[in-house]
């Protein structure tokens, strides 16, 4: 028993001898805050887990008004040449079309059905029908844009697929983990691609418009 008394003291003396104000356990506090530090520093998807997809009396809206020096004309012209145009790009399918138009007010409403594609490989496609509403709203000075009725058709070749609306979908309560510190593992993909899609939109309206 002495023996190994000694021994073990033996073996404590060099971690002694290094100095006891150099060593210290870690507070819960501290050890939380560098796996929080390294946990945000890791995760590529930061952006897409704060407010970044906006709901309107419970239906998912994504708005912006692009001001300029133009007048409604002006922007009128400029926003259905756009918007005819988008409809021809590459990605975009048969049912895509510029369906109203208002001269008078300066408003012209288009539907979309374009292909979202997640992951595309020699030996695999994921990718999802992304459908949605796209209104422009034009007057002197100012033109209003908005995108709503998000849906989504994925996997339609397999048994006719499955159908998701974007509230029930891609929303915080849906695509975000319980934490919200995460993505969801499917729903997750759709949010940060629908975002994405959302955000090109927008600057390649701001850069027609001529807004600096």
């Amino acid at each position: 028993m002495i023996r190994k008394t000694i021994i073990a003291i033996a073996l404590c003396l060099p971690l002694l001898a290094m100095g006891q104000n150099e060593w210290e356990v870690p507070t819960d506090a501290q050890s939380n805050k560098a796996q929080q530090a390294h946990s945000d520093k890791e995760y590529p998807y930061k952006k897409y887990l704060g407010p970044v997809v906006p709901e309107v009396n419970g239906e998912v809206v994504f708005e912006k008004t692009f001001t300029n020096n133009k007048s409604a004309d002006e922007n009128y012209t400029t926003m259905l040449n756009f918007l005819t145009g988008m409809t021809a790009e590459d990605g975009q399918l048969d049912k895509s079309k510029v369906s109203l138009v208002n001269k008078k007010d300066h408003a012209i409403i288009c539907h979309f059905e374009e292909w979202m594609t997640f992951r595309s490989t020699l030996l695999s496609l994921d990718r999802t029908r992304f459908i949605y509403t796209l209104v422009a709203e034009s007057s002197d000075n100012k033109v209003k844009v908005k995108i709503f009725r998000i849906s989504y058709w994925y996997n339609e070749l397999q048994d006719g697929g499955e159908h998701f609306q974007a509230e029930e979908w891609i929303t915080d309560k849906w695509a975000l983990n319980k934490k919200k510190t995460r993505l969801a593992k499917i729903s997750g993909k759709f949010r940060r691609k629908t975002v994405d899609r959302v955000e090109t939109i927008f600057d390649n309206i701001q850069t027609i418009l001529n807004i600096q």
